[in-house]
């Protein structure tokens, strides 16, 4: 097990002393239970005020390899005919070795073309601080993996960076069209490419700019063709690509009253498989919870151990009248009609 940790933060602190350095956005398994980091679009989208938080820990026979906490805030505003949303994110990589902290605010707003046809912009702004851990820094000139305790020097000959924090600025933008039972959203994130160097070399060390390409329909089953039944199925796909780094999401979700399961496939359009996406999901009124693991199908599977995530939700209605006089639970009846008819986890 250390000697598995040791050559994890080696990897990293490898990584990070390269030339440049080709970060890779968190990804979660729960992509709509992540809504506005998904796409800054799906800000206001539920018409009710929620806070959704969200735990992700990968790799997790790995001490503290990968964790993730993930916090949200986010609501309609009838006079800005859009929504406002907040996110704040904590990634910790090699137990606190590089440690990222990110604060986000969005603002989306919602054009109905039709009865049936609504499109929504969104905006999403950020500000960014990463730092590092010289405390727990690892170099390979310090270990042998034939060592029990994997170290045999305390002492690196390698140099250390210049700085052991950055921070930066970040921006992004997304839209989802919704058109009845279906719905698709675009988003770019990292739209100025910010610098991450910790060098005060002038190699620009930039964060690649992601896309996002998410897509789905929510479909009733019906019990003879005449009554509804309680269960429904929302197939959805999710491609997203950052640099050369490609990944195609697929599944569907199957829901029958409050209980939600979800199994999906990750790969990289070369049709080598990364993970099968196990989930399983509560969802009343007011609140909603979920886990999802990741079951590990490619070469890596004799190394790591997937992922566990845990999402909650909770909203809070309104029933109280706004300045014209209109009940917000009429207004929010009426705002039915175009509300984007996607997955809740």
């Amino acid at each position: 097990m250390i000697i598995k940790k040791l050559k994890i933060v080696a990897i990293i602190l490898f990584m990070m002393n390269s030339a440049e350095l080709y970060s890779q956005d968190v990804e979660f398994s729960q992509f709509y239970a992540n809504k506005v980091y998904l796409n800054p679009a799906f800000a206001g989208s539920d018409f009710d005020a929620r806070v959704s938080m969200s735990y992700r820990n990968q790799w997790p026979e790995i001490s503290s390899a990968y964790v993730t906490y993930s916090v949200a805030y986010d609501k309609y505003i009838n006079a800005l005919n859009g929504g406002l949303g907040l996110h704040i994110m904590q990634d910790e990589q090699g137990d606190g070795t590089i440690s990222t902290t990110m604060m986000s605010g969005m603002y989306s707003y919602s054009l109905s073309i039709t009865r049936d046809l609504v499109i929504k912009f969104g905006l999403q702004a950020s500000y960014v601080q990463r730092k590092l851990n010289s405390a727990n820094f690892t170099f390979p000139d310090q270990t042998d993996e034939f060592y029990i305790n994997g170290l045999i020097n305390p002492f690196s000959g390698e140099s250390m960076p210049d700085h052991l924090k950055r921070n930066y600025f970040d921006f992004s933008s997304g839209m989802i069209a919704s058109y009845k039972n279906w719905f698709i959203g675009f988003a770019i994130h990292h739209l100025s490419e910010p610098d991450q160097t910790y060098k005060d070399e002038s190699d620009y060390s930039k964060l690649p700019r992601k896309y996002t390409l998410h897509a789905g329909v929510n479909v009733p089953v019906f019990r003879r063709g005449l009554h509804q039944s309680e269960y429904s199925l929302a197939p959805n796909f999710l491609y997203q690509q950052q640099e050369t780094n490609k990944q195609l999401n697929y599944g569907l979700y199957l829901s029958k009253g409050s209980l939600i399961l979800g199994m999906w496939y990750r790969d990289n359009l070369e049709l080598e498989y990364d993970a099968i996406i196990l989930q399983l999901g509560i969802m009343r009124d007011w609140w909603q919870v979920s886990y999802s693991y990741d079951k590990t199908i490619s070469k890596l599977i004799h190394t790591n151990t997937g992922a566990h995530e845990i999402s909650f939700l909770m909203r809070f209605k309104n029933s109280k009248r706004n300045r014209s006089g209109c009940n917000e639970k009429y207004l929010r009846r009426r705002r039915q009609i175009g509300r984007i008819k996607c997955p809740r986890f």
